[in-house]
């Protein structure tokens, strides 16, 4: 699934490098099997994501762009949530999605994460963690995100309201880092048993182990 997945991801990257010049070239992408399969594709990452998690976790980003390239983005565009577009992919802790503001949060396991505007599609990647990114949630308001690393054992807040998104990684920073408890290895090479970050307020997260346990934090 790897090959597969980073292979499609580099397609899905060539076609938007060719949309962006599809006038001047005098292209009909429309025509382009990576367009007309669109139906297809989400389906094969359905199967993949309920079949092969572990394979889907070490490449998010890549599953991610494949996944807003098959989709209708004008209904997230509109608000309408990514669970009701494509609810398979919300079923990892390594993706949020703030409707309100029209973004996508998604944790690498290089340990970045890639904001996804959605209103100009534009994609920014922040360097977030020196570990793969386990859990990553926006605050209800959006102003928030929160992001989380079991390798790093941190857990960090990020101002994503500052300025006009999009224009640099200095408009995203981060404010807050905390330390947090280790997690055994069994538990932590579990892709069935991942952590999660809920916000029970606009500015505190709870962060809730795989054990049952949960930690508060204050933006």
């Amino acid at each position: 699934p790897n090959v597969l997945i980073t292979s499609m991801a580099r397609e899905v990257a060539r076609y938007n490098t060719l949309q962006q010049n599809a006038q001047s070239l005098q292209m009909n992408l429309h025509l382009t099997t990576l367009f007309r399969a669109k139906t297809e594709i989400l389906r094969l990452m359905e199967y993949l994501i309920q079949h092969h998690r572990a394979s889907i976790m070490q490449l998010m980003v890549e599953v991610m762009d494949i996944i807003l390239h098959c989709v209708d983005t004008g209904h997230l565009r509109g608000g309408r949530p990514l669970a009701e577009v494509f609810p398979a992919v919300c079923s990892f802790s390594q993706v949020s999605h703030c409707p309100n503001t029209r973004r996508i949060a998604t944790g690498a396991h290089a340990g970045t994460i890639a904001l996804y505007d959605l209103r100009h599609s534009k994609c920014q990647v922040i360097n977030a963690h020196t570990g793969a990114v386990t859990a990553v949630a926006f605050s209800p308001d959006g102003k928030h995100l929160t992001s989380y690393s079991m390798v790093e054992n941190k857990l960090s807040f990020w101002q994503t309201s500052t300025g006009i998104f999009g224009l640099g990684a200095s408009q995203t920073k981060c404010t807050k880092s905390f330390s947090t408890v280790p997690v055994p290895d069994i538990v932590r090479l579990n892709p069935q048993r991942f952590p999660k970050l809920v916000w029970i307020a606009n500015k505190t997260v709870v962060l809730m182990l795989a054990d049952g346990t949960e930690h508060r934090f204050n933006a």
